[in-house]
């Protein structure tokens, strides 16, 4: 993600924390299995470069591959994405410089390395099972939106220095809050999504996809026309805002599953 006014630090220290259960009760199962699904990788294989489903570059990025000035330590490389095992591994890893090499994927403005235009819209529901980093210093995994210099919703940022916490940002229009529940922790498998309305996007987080909480709700939403492309990234955090890494230990991000159904399924509270 690529912060357009106040630094992600100081975004967070202003943002809400919302209260959460500390064994939130699931709302009424949503009817997942009769939605329409528009997009969706499994990341069994990864389908990356021109004419493929993912990019691994970023025109959010200052010269597609770095973004020091969005206080990140990020060097963009192919190699730093793997899916062996079955599912999307981004792995960061320190380079003699200072900065580290990491990944990014996504499905359109990726500077010309790929993605098949793939749009997340208004109406939306894009949801990802994701695991998060197994470090307590320097990670910064997240899932957001990019198109045409802006377009940004951030589905969730996560920082190492704060493992039960995920952060959510509409930058479209106005909405920043915090999420935090002994269900968000580092090295723990979690569902993340977000539901994209014109008035009011909705943010979900839960273990899986019929035990769901409510994480967020803005009540500004994207408006009536927005279209986005999906990213999945692992930033690594220079210090500034957040602790870079105290160590050289490599930092990974997985990812499982990414969908998007249109419309979003039924029976999702939206507030």
């Amino acid at each position: 993600m690529r912060l357009i006014s106040l630094p992600l630090g100081l975004i967070v220290a202003l943002a809400p924390t919302v209260p959460a259960p500390a064994d939130p009760v699931p709302f009424t199962p949503a009817n997942f299995s009769a939605a329409k699904v528009v997009f969706t990788d499994d990341f069994h294989t990864l389908d990356v470069g021109p004419g493929r489903t993912w990019g691994w570059q970023t025109g959010a990025y200052q010269d597609c591959v770095d973004n020091q000035h969005d206080f990140k330590l990020d060097h963009l490389s192919e190699s730093a994405l793997s899916t062996t095992g079955g599912h999307l591994t981004i792995t960061a890893s320190p380079r003699s410089d200072g900065n580290w090499d990491t990944g990014l994927l996504t499905t359109g403005d990726s500077c010309d390395t790929g993605g098949d235009g793939t749009e997340i819209r208004t109406g939306d529901l894009i949801m990802a099972h994701v695991r998060l980093p197994a470090a307590d210093s320097g990670a910064w995994p997240a899932l957001w939106s990019w198109r045409d210099g802006q377009n940004e919703v951030d589905v969730f940022e996560w920082q190492a220095d704060h493992p039960g916490t995920l952060e959510f940002v509409n930058q479209v229009h106005t909405g920043t809050g915090r999420y935090t529940n002994a269900t968000v922790s580092a090295d723990r498998w979690i569902y993340i999504g977000a539901r994209l309305g014109a008035d009011n996007t909705t943010w979900y987080v839960g273990p899986s996809l019929d035990h769901l909480a409510v994480a967020y709700a803005d009540h500004s939403g994207v408006g009536a026309d927005f279209a986005a492309y999906p990213v999945l990234s692992l930033s690594v955090n220079n210090g500034v805002y957040h602790p870079a890494p105290t160590t050289g230990t490599p930092i990974s991000f997985s990812v499982d599953s990414l969908t998007i159904y249109r419309p979003a399924p039924t029976g999702l509270p939206d507030s």
